[in-house]
């Protein structure tokens, strides 16, 4: 498994030096995953990237969040205002996500909004 951090077909890389990653067990304490602030302005140089109008990389975060005995969660629409996570890209994206721990890999993936238009979201980290 190779790590990754994608939003659509757009891979942005991890920057593991700007993310923090508190786990305990099966504790989320803060998952604040940045994206590489390099590639993100590699493919805005490009001309067909659609979200060239970005300021900034994307960010995932999410905080204290229990993921139990399994060590993964679903989170989406019915119970995501009981949880602090959100894609931050321009402004704060909701996520529909399945969040896991398998073999000391944080895997999350689903889907997020960003004005309006629903993309697939995939973030794979190394523990």
């Amino acid at each position: 498994m190779k790590e990754k951090f994608s939003i659509g077909d757009y891979n942005f890389s991890i920057d593991r030096n700007e993310s923090t990653i508190e786990i305990n067990e099966n504790q989320i304490t803060d998952l604040t995953i940045k994206a590489d602030e390099n590639v993100f302005d590699l493919l805005c140089d490009k001309e067909n990237f659609e979200f060239s109008y970005g300021l900034y990389s994307p960010e995932f975060y999410a905080h204290q969040i229990d993921l139990g005995k399994s060590k993964q969660i679903v989170i989406n629409e019915q119970n995501q205002n009981n949880y602090e996570i959100a894609l931050y890209f321009m402004e704060h994206n909701n996520v529909d996500v399945n969040i896991s721990i398998l073999n000391n890999w944080i895997i999350i993936l689903g889907k997020t909004y960003i004005n309006g238009k629903k993309y697939p979201l995939e973030i794979k980290l190394c523990l």
